[in-house]
């Protein structure tokens, strides 16, 4: 037998899997881990971790299958996107990853939009920049960390700073480097006009390929660690949200990918580059010579393991599950504003604060819980519009993805808040998945996407539909959610001033 693996390189933990040609998954392998928060608002991690968690799940899978390590015909990526990876001249880490989730570089991102302008930054990167996109912090470094900065050979995103110890190679790909800022998405080059007029040199940004081309392969170090075997293929693999779309068969526009991770997204590919003028969501590079249009909410499955840690600690998911779906659409009265990091998507507004608005006595955990699950929808909700209102761009349906996509009042939610049919996939390892098609098509399995979609993914065929109901309840409740930022940005920033 002949396997796919597919590295799935996350924020929270690592995970590999082992596919076979039909979409039959045959082992997973994982390792969790934390990021480190030396001062508020920031977030880093040491790249080891990722390595060493590689190392883990790799084991694991060998440890509790019979799979030999010459039956792994390539290997493909999923990270998480838009972190800082700055590595030097001996190819050593110069420092710990800068994530997507720090905050640290408001200033850069000011000065970003003042040097280059944010008209300029939208007709070439087709994005707002922001805290926790790589250029942003990159920048950060230069002015706060000079001697670090100096030191900088490379920078890449998370997914190459593992695949770079896999190949010995220092590469990335489109989909990842057009989260960065640093990307012209007209051309899928690295942007001089923008790099050189920050004073950077373009010099430390790497060779670029996209998902389902070869990078290289396994070198003999890297294989005696990892315990597979030199000279496997080894695929550039992409952008998390990408590798989501692609486990989930969503490449076409029209199909939409509504996303509930520890951030949220909504995903729909498009035929043609289409930017939002305002600069509050982003079109990056997507495969086939496509783009992708995608609404970023910063706190989405991260507000509900916040609040639970807080007010229901010993409490299971499947419990305040339970629960929840005992109580009505809109909590009673009870909004959650799910900003605790700040928010992208349409705000783009880091000092944007967490707030539960309209507590009386009657409310409950429960209550709680359920507000902040329907404020995270609201939030995926103001995604959707600027797509169908402001761009003009119609969502069929949605597929389901990520943590959210496993809770059936979660899903209920999704449906009635969005207004839409919301399917979900066989799959459960989506990002996974797509990194293991990637592999695949880079050495022929597949001859694309499509072809690997039709032995590989099938959605469940009965959608979860919009109750009429709540969807006039949420209708209303989503008009109070607006309103409330609006009514409160001026007192969230002072907060911050304090």
């Amino acid at each position: 037998m002949e396997y796919l693996l597919g590295i799935d390189i996350g924020t929270s933990s690592t995970r590999a899997l082992v596919m076979d040609y039909e979409g039959h998954i045959i082992a997973i392998g994982q390792k969790e881990y934390s990021f480190d928060i030396p001062y508020e608002g920031w977030a880093e991690q040491n790249p080891l971790v990722w390595w060493e968690a590689l190392k883990k799940c790799i084991k694991d899978i060998f440890d509790n299958t019979s799979i030999k390590k010459e039956e792994i015909k390539s290997i493909g990526f999923s990270g998480q996107m838009h972190g800082l990876v700055p590595i030097d001249k001996d190819k050593n880490i110069v420092r710990n990853a800068i994530l997507w989730c720090d905050q640290r570089s408001k200033k850069e991102v000011l000065e970003i939009e003042e040097v280059i302008g944010r008209d300029k930054i939208g007709k070439i990167a087709h994005s707002p920049t922001a805290t926790g996109f790589l250029l942003p912090s990159l920048l950060w470094m230069k002015n706060n960390e000079e001697q670090l900065f100096k030191k900088i050979k490379f920078v890449v995103l998370p997914k190459d700073y593992v695949r770079f110890k896999m190949t010995g190679i220092v590469a990335s790909e489109i989909t990842d480097a057009a989260s960065t800022t640093a990307l012209d998405c007209n051309t899928n080059k690295w942007s001089n006009e923008i790099i050189e007029k920050l004073n950077i040199p373009i010099s430390i940004f790497p060779t670029l390929g996209t998902p389902e081309l070869l990078a290289g392969t396994l070198t003999k170090e890297a294989a005696e660690e990892l315990n597979l075997k030199e000279g496997t293929k080894i695929a550039y693999g992409g952008a998390d949200q990408v590798m989501q779309a692609i486990g989930n068969g969503v490449v076409e526009q029209g199909k939409a990918l509504v996303t509930i991770g520890t951030g949220g997204q909504i995903l729909m590919p498009l035929d043609q580059p289409l930017y939002d003028k305002k600069l509050r969501s982003h079109c990056f590079s997507f495969v086939e010579n496509r783009n992708y249009y995608m609404g970023a909410a910063l706190a989405s499955g991260l507000s509900l393991k916040w609040m639970r840690e807080n007010i229901a600690p010993t409490e299971s998911y499947k419990l305040i599950d339970s629960e929840v779906k005992k109580l009505p659409a809109g909590s009673e009265g009870l909004i959650f504003l799910p900003y605790i990091v700040g928010e992208r998507t349409p705000l783009m507004d880091p000092n944007a604060r967490g707030v539960l608005f309209g507590l009386t006595s009657k409310h409950t955990k429960y209550h709680i819980l359920r507000s902040v699950m329907e404020g995270v929808v609201y939030s995926l909700r103001a995604c959707k519009n600027i797509l169908e209102q402001d761009l003009k761009q119609k969502v069929d349906y949605f597929v389901a993805s990520g943590g959210g996509s496993q809770s059936d009042v979660w899903l209920q939610m999704q449906a009635d808040i969005l207004n839409s049919d919301i399917y979900t996939s066989s799959m459960k390892e989506q990002s996974g998945v797509g990194a293991a098609i990637s592999a695949g098509i880079a050495v022929g399995v597949y001859k694309n996407y499509e072809s690997a979609f039709d032995k590989m993914i099938s959605w469940n065929k009965i959608p979860v539909k919009p109750i009429a109901k709540n969807v006039e309840v949420y209708n209303k409740m989503f008009k109070i959610y607006e309103d409330l930022y609006l009514k409160t940005k001026d007192e969230m920033h002072m907060l911050n001033n304090l």
